[in-house]
């Protein structure tokens, strides 16, 4: 693989990556463009783990907190999530892998569009009336990240969220944040916990390909010194959006992605029957 082709990868990894239009989409549209058959999904990990490194960083105050403060509400919360995501994973892991080909992106990103569209809509109701709903907090403050105002079936929901969005073109953010929204939680805080959601199942990834890789004597396919400069690039491009990214998730409204989900969706369905750019 060329050099500037996996420095474009890293860079649109690292700009995808905060924001709700799905980054491991846009990686398999780009090595459909590029035409890179072999190890996509090991080189998709390794560009996650980068932008997980851009997330670290940001939150590194965030994050020595809620060491210091194991079982804070919002790290048990964040085990809750994990669980099922985990388990989603683990059920659908043969299904995902033939789904990384390219073909489901575009109904991936339709997916997408809709669940950001709708959460959109339902956020103002859902702020209104979480105080008698089924998914009422257990805190009514968001005072720090350790008490991050979100319940345990929240948490869950959330979580189902992540887990499905494995496939390609659903967005992990998009719907984590999303499903939060459906069921009450603030945006800045839901934005917040997604982010945090992030680092247990990007490292999980990463151990299970180290261990695939391993024990079925798997060839890389790759040049070291190409994923490592594809990790630089994706890391750098992620700690320069990442506070962009946040701020302008958390401030704007959903539907503007939704939007560009599906123009992005249309431009791909007539390449696929009109256009065949690649």
């Amino acid at each position: 693989m060329a050099i500037w082709i996996v420095i474009i990868l890293g860079i649109v990894q690292g700009a995808c990556e905060f924001l709700p239009v799905s980054s491991s989409g846009h990686l398999v549209l780009f090595y459909n463009i590029f035409n890179i058959t072999d190890n996509t999904i090991l080189l998709s990990v390794i560009l996650h783990v980068a932008t997980l490194l851009s997330v670290i960083v940001c939150y590194w105050k965030d994050i020595i907190k809620l060491i210091k403060n194991p079982f804070c509400n919002t790290n048990k919360k964040l085990v809750i999530a994990t669980i099922p995501t985990v388990i989603i994973v683990l059920l659908l892991k043969s299904v995902v892998e033939k789904s990384f080909g390219g073909d489901f992106i575009i109904i991936g990103f339709l997916i997408t569009a809709i669940v950001l569209f709708i959460s959109q809509m339902l956020e103002t109701k859902a702020s209104k009336t979480v105080k008698n709903a089924y998914f009422l907090s257990e805190n009514n403050v968001y005072n720090s990240i350790t008490d991050i105002n979100i319940n345990t079936k929240q948490a869950l929901f959330v979580g189902v969220a992540q887990g499905l969005a494995i496939f390609p073109g659903i967005s992990r953010s998009g719907s984590t944040i999303a499903m939060g929204l459906m069921c009450g939680v603030k945006k800045s805080e839901v934005a917040d916990f997604s982010f945090l959601l992030s680092i247990p199942i990007i490292i999980a990834s990463l151990l299970f390909e180290i261990i695939d890789v391993s024990v079925n004597k798997i060839s890389i396919g790759f040049n070291p010194l190409t994923l490592f400069i594809g990790f630089i690039f994706s890391f750098l491009s992620g700690l320069i959006c990442i506070k962009l990214m946040l701020k302008f998730v958390k401030k704007s409204k959903l539907y503007w992605f939704s939007f560009y989900l599906v123009l992005l969706s249309i431009f791909l369905i007539l390449n696929s029957y009109v256009l065949f750019l690649f």
